[in-house]
């Protein structure tokens, strides 16, 4: 197993993590308000109880940072050929294109909304805990936190164009470019799943 792969299932076990202490960070916070209440609390009351508005241009800023994160990913594990059995030089009509990078970033990209906005709009109130739009609603984010997600936008851009590099001179390769690539990519996972695994620390005090 080359260092790639290695890298991207420590990144993947980041997300899955995020995503499973988020769950249980709900359950938790629903479970200790029924053990105060001394009732049955119906997870729309939690959900609407719990809401903390972030504001709209965050908001769009953080759901930005999530779809460029899919782009970074797609960029830098399936733009040239690694170990895994699928790249973007496959589709030869793509690819021999003059705007090809752009025209399979743009399709990640829509791919990522569509599903954002399929999971927002077809999840049941019950599951407003699993909607992508209402993810940073549920955490106390400070103003430097929502600073460094802001940054994860330039940073993940920086990550594309590095792995747009590696892609315009493969089959060379560029090691700078190629650590550029990945640790903005890491960096900004870290910076986007942070306030998840802070609560679920926190939680357990």
């Amino acid at each position: 197993m080359d260092l790639l792969t290695l890298i991207a299932f420590i990144l993947a076990a980041i997300l899955a993590g995020a995503a499973g202490l988020h769950i249980k960070t709900l359950n938790r916070v629903h479970q200790r308000i029924e053990a105060l209440e001394h009732c049955s609390v119906s997870k729309e009351d939690l959900y609407r109880g719990m809401t903390i508005a972030q504001g709209s241009n965050f908001t769009a800023l953080a759901l930005t940072a999530w779809m460029m994160l899919f782009v970074a990913i797609a960029y830098l594990y399936l733009l040239v050929p690694t170990s895994l059995p699928y790249s973007y030089m496959q589709i030869s009509v793509v690819a021999s294109s003059f705007m090809g990078f752009f025209i399979f970033g743009a399709i990640v990209a829509a791919l990522a909304a569509i599903v954002i906005l399929a999971l927002d709009k077809l999840l049941p109130e019950h599951y407003r805990g699993l909607k992508p739009t209402e993810l940073y609603s549920f955490y106390t984010l400070s103003k430097n936190t929502k600073k460094f997600i802001g940054l994860t936008v330039p940073a993940l851009a920086i990550s594309v164009v590095s792995s747009a590099f590696i892609g315009t001179i493969y089959p060379g390769r560029s090691p700078l470019a190629e650590a550029l690539a990945l640790a903005f990519l890491a960096v900004s996972i870290c910076m986007l799943v942070a306030p998840i695994y802070k609560e679920a620390w926190e939680g357990q005090r």
